[in-house]
């Protein structure tokens, strides 16, 4: 069947339908071929079905959300999801059942050396060049769950049945060719109503057309617009998938070029008008003296004039087959997923990018967002988050520059497939994590599966806190969209702020500094929002969808690879350098709230400005509000950094005292080589350290760091900052412990000695000591952050109280002390 009934300027042609089956004892059917169809038979009375008395209204259970719609809540959902390729054969099946060597006027010339033909024009008869197609394989099958579109249909069916009962409807004799195989495969499709002529039924068409038509539903007022109409204007169906491929267009030379489409439609035909041309049709049907008209030439033509009768329920992309085809090609052809243009879950998937641009973001719903934060959840991320805001991004440019690249590779692979990597170097684990929170939980994990990894539901512990409607929200993420043979995968990358989102949407994302090309991303979400401050408590974690093409594991000989495995961490998720960033498209944006880093930005601006000293070790991210400017970014922000590290050096240079310039000078005339250390700390109490004679070794070791999951500090002589990456605060107060114990001058201590404590807020004082046996004996008089320094600054002891202000603000300002009163 082919219509003009969709919602578009241009409709598509009128399908009409085919031969019959011969019945069998059983009920079922086989096919006739095309001399031995009946033509025109009358169709016999239908008795009831029991289909027709149970569970009317309910949705079909092999859809998503059968479980979850409650039509009492008012709650509705227009989706389409890539059914499962177990399921391709059932429909070959039903194109098979369907299929009758018989072309009409209605098949355009191949060759378009022909007009309308009757019978069909020599190129397309059986046996010639290229003759008619033999048989028609299924690329990919789409099933559309809408309910707006299935309460009216179910409504309107029932609204036939109620108006027909007393006098009963006239069944289908022979039945369609489509009900034997739909019987046969009850799990997906669902049980029909014979007693009102429900059946399946083809509708052919341009594939954008078809999705326009699964998103929008039939538009009659466009019917036969450009093919007129036989029967009036309606929505045209039929029984056979070689009349409605007369109608299916592909793209040539387009995106869909030899790819074809058809609507597998559930229709509700009532009361038949049967009759082989009745120009009048439509107009008795809307007298009421008939529900639909049911055509009865060569195909069997069935035709509705209420949209409402018709529910689009399965979209399937397939290619045609002709003799002279090699079945070998063919076979190859489908080892490999044919994917739309445009993902399946936007909004814009009808869209034809040749004509037509868009660059929008679009907020997820609550079931979206719910699933979601359980996918945080699952990450374990630390501190804990909330997502507070989640956006898809739909931008035309981004996408197609992603699509070329896909391409792109895929030829220069050509035959190779990277689906089967070495787990050291196969990027999947998003994917799996992904997965795991579209099965429903399994009710025995908690008590033990005996079934184990075989058990089919889901034995993630974060999934069981998914309502259905959290399921069919993840099913509409693009698991199924992944290339496998190109090695496409899901990755993490986070940044700090809506503007920085905002440049990373539209493609800017920095090289990395270490490598000099390239961006990082994350199999974990937890490390890449390490990587990143906060601002108002909120990081923003963006889940990418990545071509990761053929991987390698060694930055330094990277050549023949498209992304560099870094690193693989305790839980065997990895680190990834990509080099092309045009093979990544950011997606899904989640800004996640911590109450925790809120709480610690808001300590370090009260700090910040309760301080009236001006310590010797102005950090980044603790300088006063007037030298920040503008929120702090991430620490991938290349700029800023540059920025920050200049303001390290002036203000360390404003700092430094006459005296200390003159031992700078003097020392740097001496030609004494000095220290240099980074440290990183890895944990708790867990910091690493090495020591370098060679500034430029450091930095290159620091360089070696940075970026990293580590905060990380390049100091010299006495603690003071050359370079720092990553978290402050406490971090910053056991590296200074660490560098205190093994790199502080080795000397012993010179009197007299000096106990410097602080007070809250920002209140520095200190008393002087001729012995360290008198210091001690005061010390515990103190109750404040202190520490106990000799006339050099060397510490000798220190003990620091949680929660009074930052670390580094604290020892700054101590230091200032030390310098004013230390030569008095």
């Amino acid at each position: 069947m082919g219509s003009g009934a969709s919602k578009t300027s241009e409709a598509p042609k009128v399908i009409h339908s085919a031969p019959t089956p011969v019945r069998t004892s059983s009920g079922g059917s086989v096919s006739r071929t095309a001399d031995d169809a009946p033509k025109g038979d009358v169709p016999k009375i239908s008795q009831r079905s029991e289909v027709s008395t149970a569970g009317d209204g309910a949705l079909p259970e092999h859809w998503y959300h059968s479980k979850t719609a409650d039509p009492a809540d008012g709650r509705s959902f227009d989706d389409m999801f890539y059914a499962p390729e177990t399921d391709h054969a059932a429909f070959e099946e039903m194109f098979a059942a369907s299929y009758v060597a018989k072309s009409t006027q209605d098949r355009p010339c191949p060759s378009a050396t022909h007009g309308k033909t009757p019978g069909g024009c020599p190129c397309v008869q059986p046996g010639a060049d290229p003759g008619l197609p033999t048989q028609y394989r299924v690329r990919r099958v789409i099933r559309v769950e809408a309910s707006d579109i299935w309460q009216r249909y179910v409504a309107k069916r029932n609204e036939i049945r109620e108006s027909r009962e007393s006098e009963g409807i006239q069944e289908f004799d022979p039945p369609v060719l489509t009900r034997s195989v739909a019987e046969k495969y009850p799990s997906i499709f669902s049980p029909l109503d014979s007693s009102v002529n429900e059946v399946y039924a083809f509708h052919g068409t341009f594939v954008r057309y078809a999705l326009s038509i699964a998103e929008n539903d039939f538009n009659i007022d466009l019917a036969g617009s450009s093919t007129g109409t036989l029967y009036g204007r309606g929505a045209y169906l039929g029984e056979s998938i070689t009349k409605a491929d007369e109608y299916a267009k592909d793209e040539p030379d387009g995106y869909y070029d030899g790819v074809f489409s058809v609507l597998v439609c559930r229709l509700t035909m009532g009361k038949l008008n049967c009759t082989k041309g009745d120009p009048k049709a439509g107009e008795r049907v809307m007298a009421g003296e008939f529900d639909s008209t049911c055509g009865t030439r060569l195909f069997r033509e069935l035709v509705v004039y209420d949209a409402d009768q018709c529910y689009p329920e399965y979209l399937v992309l397939y290619q045609r087959v002709y003799a002279k085809d090699d079945e070998g090609d063919i076979e190859q052809m489908r080892k490999h997923k044919f994917f739309m243009q445009v993902p399946l879950h936007w909004r814009n998937v009808a869209t034809n990018l040749t004509k037509t641009r868009f660059s929008e973001p679009y907020p997820l719903p609550d079931a979206g967002k719910n699933h979601m934060q359980c996918l945080v959840n699952q990450s374990r991320v630390k501190p804990s988050r909330s997502v507070y805001d989640i956006w898809r991004l739909e931008d035309a440019d981004l996408w197609e520059k992603w699509v070329e690249v896909k391409a792109s590779l895929r030829e220069r692979l050509s035959d190779e497939d990277l689906s089967d990597l070495p787990l050291t170097l196969k990027v999947n684990l998003v994917e799996r994590d992904l997965r795991a929170l579209t099965k429903r939980p399994c009710k025995f994990l908690k008590k033990g599966c005996k079934k184990g990894d075989k058990c089919r539901f889901s034995h993630n512990e974060f999934a069981a806190d998914l309502g259905e409607e959290g399921l069919a929200a993840g099913r509409r993420l693009p698991v199924d969209e992944l290339d496998k043979r190109l090695h496409e995968a899901f990755l993490w990358m986070a940044c700090s702020s809506k503007e920085e989102a905002q440049d990373i949407s539209k493609g800017t994302m920095k090289a990395s500094r270490k490598y000099g090309y390239g961006t990082c991303f994350y199999e974990s979400l937890d490390t890449a929002l390490k990587h990143v401050r906060s601002q108002d408590g909120i990081k923003i974690g963006i889940l990418c969808r990545v071509i990761c093409g053929a991987p390698g594991d060694n930055p330094d000989d990277a050549d023949d690879k498209d992304c560099i495995v870094l690193k693989i961490d305790d839980d065997k998720r990895k680190e990834v350098l990509i080099k092309n960033t045009s093979g990544v498209y950011p997606e899904y944006f989640l800004a996640l709230f911590s109450q925790e880093d809120l709480d610690a930005e808001q300590a370090g601006e009260t700090a910040s400005h309760g301080s009236e000293i001006s310590g010797s070790l102005p950090l980044p991210g603790n300088a006063e509000p007037e030298a920040r400017g503008s929120p702090a970014g991430s620490e991938h922000v290349e700029d800023e950094e540059e920025e920050v590290e200049a303001s390290v050096r002036s203000s360390h240079a404003d700092d430094f005292s006459d005296k200390e310039e003159e031992e700078e000078k003097a020392h740097r005339a001496s030609g004494l080589d000095e220290t240099f250390v980074v440290l990183w700390h890895e944990g708790d109490k867990d910091v690493k350290a090495m020591e370098f004679d060679n500034l430029d070794d450091a930095n290159d070791r620091f360089d070696e760091l940075d970026g990293g999951p580590y905060a990380t500090i390049l100091v010299r002589s006495r603690f003071d900052e050359l370079r720092y990456y990553g978290t402050r605060g406490w971090v910053m107060e056991q590296m200074y412990e660490h560098w205190s114990e093994n790199y502080e001058d080795r000397e012993e201590a010179e009197p007299p000695y000096y106990i410097i404590a602080a007070s809250f807020p920002g209140e520095v004082y200190g008393e002087r000591y001729d012995s360290l046996e008198d210091a001690y004996d005061e010390m515990e008089g103190f109750d404040q952050p202190l520490i106990l320094v000799d006339s050099k600054f060397k510490r000798i002891h220190s003990r620091w109280t949680g929660g009074s202000m930052p670390f580094e603000k604290v020892i700054g300002e101590m230091k200032s002390w030390f310098e004013i009163n230390a030569g008095e």
